[in-house]
C-alpha cells in the first residue's frame, strides 16, 4: 500500500504519536528521510509529541509528578515549557550510597520505581547478595533493561529503560549506523554479512556492553559473527569496587571506605583482570587482523580501542585489511582522555580499507546517535529535542542563531521514564542556518566539551526547576522511611 509523504500529512497528533512510538518505522527505515524532514513540520511534531508524553507520564512517573505539581505545571503548551521539568543527570544516582554498599536492592527498586512507570517493589530481591545477582534477576523478572554507568564518581547511575524502548533504539541505531545521507535503505541489506568487533565483554549491565544484544539482532544477525574479546560477563560488582577504591584514593579516604566483605573479597579478582587485560586485548586484535582479512566488519566504540586494532595491524605491516564496505563508527571525542594522533582517522581508514569513519555524538540516557556530516556538524535525531541552558543557572538560552551552552535534551522515544535530561556537555548549536550537506535538521558544531574538564573537574548542575520545587522533589526521591 502506498504511503503519503510526510510533507503532505496533516494529522499532527497521529503523526507525533507514530514518531514517538517507532521512529525507524515512521521514517520508513531511511536515514535520508530522517534528516530531510521539513523543519516547520518537525517543530510541530516535536511539540505535539512533548505534549503527549507529558500527558501520558505525568501521573505515572512519581518523580515527574512531584516536580510538576510543585511548580503548578499541568500541561505543555510550548517546547520551552519542559525546561523546569528536565532531570539533571545526577538524579539517577542520587540514592543513598549505603544501598549499594550494603546490598539493599529492595530500596534501589523503590528508588527506580519513582523514576519509572513500573512498580518494581513487588519483585523479591531478598536473595540477591551482589549487584550481579540483582541485575540478572531484574533482567529475568522485570520489564526493564536496567543500565548502569562505570561508577567512576564513586557510585553508579542506574537508568531504567524498558525492553521495548531498548529494542526501539536498536532499530534506529541500525538505520543511523548503516546508512549515509542520500542512501536508499536497501544498502543495509546489501554487501554481505557483518562481523561485529567488540573488544570487551559479551555480557554485562553497563550501557555499552548491552549494545552487544542489539548488534547481534540488527547488525551481525548472528551470535557467531559477534567477535568479543571476553566471552563472559563484566561483573558490575568489580566495576563498582574499582570505582569506590579509586574515588576514595583520590580523596585520601581509603581508610574510611565501607564496602561489604562479599564485594571486597573480589578485589584480587579485579586486580588480576586488569593485569591480564592488555595482553588479552592484544591477542584479540591480532586474531582479528590475521584471521578476518577481507571480511566485512562493523566496529562501533571508543577511539582508543579502535586505534589499538590499527596499531597491531600496522606493526604487522597490514593495510586495507577488511572489505571496503565495512562500517567503522566512534564517538565525537576520546572519552577516556587518551590523546589520539591528529591523523588517527586517516590511519584507521588506511588500515581497514574504507573511505571514511562515521562519527556520532550520543549518551546512554538519550536514545539517539547524532551523526556527524561531511561538514563537521552533528545533526540531531528528529525524535530528540535539543535545548541549551546557561551552564551556571540552567536558564534556557535562545533557540535562534548560533549559541553555546549546556546541552539538555528531551527524548520523545522514552515511554516509561521521563525523557528530559540535562547533560554535563558544553555544546554550540546552530539553530537557523541550514547545513551545506543538505540535511534539514538542527545541528551542533564540532568541538563538544565536558564542562567538568573546562572547570577543573567541578561541574555543579543547577536544576532548571525552581529551588523549592527541586528540593521538595529530591526529598521525595531520596527519602526511604
Amino acid at each position: 500500500m502506498a504511503t503519503t509523504p510526510l510533507a503532505e500529512q496533516t494529522d499532527i497528533p497521529s503523526m507525533a504519536q507514530a514518531l514517538c512510538d517507532d521512529p525507524a518505522e515512521f521514517f520508513h527505515h531511511s536515514f535520508t528521510q530522517m534528516q530531510s524532514i521539513d523543519r516547520e513540520l518537525l517543530s510541530a511534531l516535536q511539540l505535539e509529541g512533548l505534549r503527549q508524553r507529558f500527558a501520558q507520564l505525568k501521573d505515572r512517573v512519581p518523580m515527574l509528578k512531584k516536580l510538576a505539581d510543585a511548580q503548578g505545571i499541568d500541561r505543555i503548551d510550548a517546547i520551552e515549557d519542559a525546561v523546569p521539568l528536565l532531570f539533571e543527570h545526577t538524579m539517577y544516582k542520587s540514592y543513598p550510597p549505603a544501598f549499594l554498599e550494603k546490598g539493599r536492592f529492595a530500596e534501589i527498586n523503590k528508588f527506580l520505581s519513582r523514576l519509572s512507570t513500573f512498580d518494581l517493589t513487588g519483585i523479591d530481591v531478598s536473595g540477591c547478595k551482589t549487584i550481579d545477582d540483582w541485575m540478572e534477576l531484574m533482567d529475568r523478572e522485570s520489564p526493564l533493561t536496567i543500565m548502569h554507568s562505570s561508577g567512576t564518581s564513586g557510585t553508579m547511575t542506574f537508568l531504567p529503560i524498558s525492553k521495548q524502548e531498548w529494542d526501539k533504539f536498536g532499530k534506529t541505531a541500525r538505520v543511523i549506523a548503516l546508512q549515509d545521507f542520500g542512501d536508499d535503505p536497501s544498502v543495509m541489506d546489501e554487501g554481505g554479512d557483518f562481523y561485529v568487533i567488540y573488544p570487551y565483554f559479551r555480557h554485562g549491565g553497563s550501557g555499552h556492553v548491552r549494545t552487544c544484544d542489539l548488534f547481534v539482532k540488527y547488525i551481525s544477525k548472528s551470535e557467531d559473527r559477534l567477535l568479543v574479546a571476553f566471552p563472559g560477563r563484566m561483573s558490575s560488582d568489580l566495576l563498582y569496587l574499582a570505582a569506590r577504591i579509586q574515588a576514595a584514593a583520590a580523596k585520601g579516604e581509603l581508610e574510611k571506605l565501607d564496602i561489604s566483605p562479599v564485594m571486597l573479597a573480589r578485589k584480587a579478582e579485579y586486580e588480576k583482570l586488569q593485569e591480564e587485560m592488555p595482553a588479552r586485548l592484544d591477542a584479540f586484535f591480532t586474531d582479528i587482523a590475521e584471521n578476518y582479512q577481507g571480511k566485512r566488519i562493523f566496529f562501533w566504540g571508543a577511539q582508543n580501542l579502535l586505534f589499538n586494532l590499527v596499531r597491531i595491524g600496522q606493526e604487522k605491516g597490514l593495510s586495507h585489511v577488511f572489505a571496503p564496505n565495512s562500517v567503522i563508527g566512534t564517538g565525537g571525542d576520546s572519552k577516556n582522555g587518551v590523546k589520539m594522533p591528529d591523523d588517527w582517522r586517516q590511519q584507521v581508514c588506511d588500515f581497514v580499507g574504507i573511505e571514511n569513519t562515521r562519527m556520532c555524538y550520543g549518551m546512554t540516557e538519550v536514545k539517539g546517535w547524532h551523526k556527524k556530516c561531511a561538514h563537521g556538524h552533528y545533526h540531531f535525531c528528529p525524535w530528540v529535542i535539543p535545548y541549551l541552558l546557561d551552564p551556571d543557572t540552567s536558564e534556557l538560552l535562545p533557540r535562534t542563531g548560533r549559541v553555546t551552552g549546556r546541552a539538555a535534551f528531551f527524548d520523545l522515544g522514552s515511554e516509561t521514564r521521563w525523557g528530559g535530561f540535562i547533560t554535563g556537555d558544553e555544546v554550540t548549536i546552530e539553530w537557523d542556518e541550514p547545513c551545506a550537506c543538505g540535511q534539514s535538521t538542527v545541528y551542533a558544531m564540532d568541538g563538544i566539551e565536558r564542562l567538568s574538564a573546562k572547570r577543573g573537574g567541578d561541574d555543579k548542575i543547577s536544576c532548571a526547576a525552581t529551588e523549592g520545587a527541586h528540593k521538595e522533589a529530591m526529598s521525595f526521591l531520596t527519602s526511604f522511611q
